[in-house]
């Protein structure tokens, strides 16, 4: 019994050290620490980087501070998408002043979160759809664009520079779009609350794992809820992260109507029974499965 305690607690404890190895460089980035190759060692520590849900192959076009990508999918044969990833070394003053997880990499619950939409891609056709806080490249916002049919897509995020990445990335997809309108634009959550020209606008909000900020969650319950039509739906994805994504739900229930799931989708689940299958080693789930929540407004607001 005494040998059977004694490796749990080490077990924990080994636990414990990676997960603190892991948040003091990814809070390095934030704070714009100057910790060498901060991205590569971001995506060492994780190492599980994603679930391969897209082929991601090298583009023709290069450029010095970024790298084109071409994003297909054996699903989904007529989806292309142009993506510019900056490069690996994190430049701490592009970082300073805002928490943008997206500018160190894509994380999972992005990926799934864009898989996901292309999957239901019909629910999009003809509405107004915004991507809140999706960092360097708002993949799903951006992807719905070329593959969908909504009526307009807002990409947001609160850092300059992941806006102007977007910007880059519009111009080199626009032929993409149709008759979509896609737009960008600096959005921070906080108590100044949202432009009135998109209070009660979005008839779907996406948004992957923006809920781990203690100090942003009940602002960005608010800006959800300024955001969305009355009957509007905010669809998230994000890692349970220890109790983190429970306290946002905590928080939102006040406020909308919500659904949670650990099952959303065969494939997902399926590749995430084989990574859990690898062991902690490999793939941790409260780091990297996304879970899937759902905020249906139900009634109009009042600001």
């Amino acid at each position: 019994m005494q040998t059977e305690n004694t490796s749990l607690s080490q077990n924990l404890n080994n636990k414990s050290v990676k997960a603190k190895k892991r948040w003091q460089i990814l809070s390095e980035a934030l704070r714009g620490s100057k910790s060498r190759d901060t991205c590569q060692n971001l995506v060492s520590v994780r190492r599980f980087q994603c679930y391969g849900l897209f082929n991601v192959e090298p583009a023709i076009t290069h450029e010095e501070e970024a790298t084109w990508m071409e994003y297909t999918c054996s699903e989904f044969p007529l989806f292309q998408l142009s993506v510019r990833h900056l490069t690996d070394k994190v430049n701490p003053e592009t970082l300073h002043g805002f928490n943008n997880t997206g500018n160190v990499c894509i994380w999972p619950s992005e990926e799934v979160m864009t898989y996901f939409c292309l999957k239901n891609c019909s629910w999009f056709d003809g509405k107004a759809v915004c991507e809140l806080g999706g960092g360097m490249t708002c993949l799903a916002g951006m992807s719905l664009a070329v593959y969908s049919s909504p009526s307009c897509v807002e990409l947001t995020d609160g850092n300059e520079n992941s806006i102007k990445n977007l910007d880059i990335m519009v111009k080199k997809n626009h032929q993409m779009f149709g008759s979509t309108q896609v737009n960008t634009r600096v959005l921070k959550w906080g108590p100044s609350g949202v432009d009135a020209d998109l209070q009660d606008k979005f008839d779907y909000i996406l948004c992957a794992d923006c809920l781990f900020f203690e100090e942003g969650r009940q602002d960005l319950v608010d800006t959800l809820y300024s955001l969305l039509k009355t009957d509007g739906e905010a669809i998230l994805f994000a890692p349970s992260r220890g109790e983190t994504f429970q306290l946002f739900v905590d928080l939102a229930v006040s406020t909308f109507s919500v659904t949670t799931s650990e099952v959303y989708d065969e494939r997902i689940q399926s590749m995430h029974h084989q990574m859990k299958a690898k062991g902690l080693d490999h793939y941790d789930e409260n780091l990297h499965f996304p879970l899937y929540l759902k905020l249906k407004k139900t009634q109009p607001s009042t600001s």
